[in-house]
């Protein structure tokens, strides 16, 4: 019997963060930037991709919207533009601070629709901690989302070890989530930063987590990776071969190879593509996949229930798919109740080629 329908990544600006910032904000090197009909945020002298536009933070519409897609409940984000890693650690901290108080103000007016995902300032992973665990402790969000890496840090850099010994600590999920901010014209034009390039970043964030010996450190550790997981479910036997095929100065960290830790990633279902998702199913397990909609961005998707049945699920595979549990302990999140953890597995037992 199905528990509800899940949207597990969608994003949102609050007016509440938006006052702060206009507020508080150039004190920790964060402005509001208007020209002419457009207003847009700078972050660390940075202007945000997009502009605001009302949907980010009009909660009727968005009720209105998951309404009539037949979504019951939407684990929210805060908006990656706005993740700050070029401040300085404490005006990081005020960023994704007044983020996760805006979003864990939407989720307690309305706690039968959302759930929060928290915000943190990775570049001071300590920080981050601390940020995590007023948002986990305090604010009861039952995620985290960071970008696909630190600036030019991967996601496997020793720096951040700290950080994810606090994740497995509070049990939660991590989403990987690109942020398209600082890439070269030959990737910003015809939107490739976008197309390719979020893709792209979030492989390099995969495969530094999988080669780095992240997940093998932490083996608690239940990542979901946005857009379909970027190419990891078409490319992992290349990852599995430059396991033990890589240079000796450059070779792979760890004991086990892609393939035995994919048991610990997740997968939302935005792809545009029903063959796509289709593989996608099949690669990773209906258990592995959740609906995601990527709202309210022009990139996601307008019907995503609608999509995820042009790749015809059976029905086992579209309750599982639908309810939102994956790497939420088991449990929906449209109906959360507990947090556990799911049951450690046999390392690749699913994944053996």
């Amino acid at each position: 019997m199905s528990t509800g329908t899940v949207d597990v990544h969608a994003h949102h600006v609050g007016a509440d963060a938006i006052e702060r910032i206009r507020d508080e904000g150039a004190d920790h090197g964060v402005r509001l930037v208007t020209h002419e009909a457009d207003t847009r945020i700078e972050v660390a002298g940075r202007l945000s991709g997009q502009p605001l536009f009302s949907r980010l933070g009009d909660v009727r519409a968005r009720l209105s919207w998951m309404d009539a897609e037949g979504i019951d409940v939407q684990l929210v984000s805060s908006w990656m533009d706005l993740s700050g890693y070029d401040l300085d650690g404490p005006s990081g901290r005020w960023l994704a601070g007044i983020q996760n108080d805006s979003v864990s103000a939407l989720a307690a007016a309305h706690p039968d629709r959302f759930r929060a995902a928290a915000a943190v300032p990775l570049q001071q992973p300590d920080l981050a901690v601390r940020e995590l665990r007023r948002a986990v402790t305090d604010l009861g969000h039952e995620a985290v989302q960071i970008g696909a890496r630190v600036n030019d840090l991967g996601l496997d850099d020793s720096s951040l070890e700290v950080f994810w010994d606090a994740v497995e600590g509070f049990d939660i999920p991590v989403i990987v989530h690109p942020a398209g901010l600082d890439v070269p014209e030959r990737i910003r034009r015809l939107f490739l930063y976008n197309l390719v390039g979020n893709p792209s970043e979030t492989t390099f964030a995969a495969a530094a987590l999988l080669l780095g010996g992240v997940l093998e450190r932490h083996p608690r550790l239940r990542v979901l990776l946005v857009h379909g997981g970027g190419f990891i479910p078409y490319q992992i036997g290349r990852l599995d071969r430059g396991f033990v095929a890589a240079p000796p100065a450059i070779r792979p960290r760890g004991t086990r190879g892609p393939r035995q830790l994919l048991d610990q990633l997740y997968f939302d279902s935005v792809l545009h593509d029903a063959g796509a998702l289709r593989h996608l199913v099949n690669f990773a397990g209906a258990g592995h996949v959740l609906l995601g909609s990527d709202y309210p961005f022009a990139m996601g998707l307008d019907h995503p229930v609608e999509a995820l049945d042009a790749a015809e699920p059976d029905r086992s595979e579209r309750e599982t798919i639908l309810g939102g549990a994956g790497p939420f302990g088991g449990v929906s999140l449209a109906n959360r109740s507990t947090r556990s953890a799911p049951p450690r597995r046999v390392p690749g037992e699913r994944w053996t080629a």
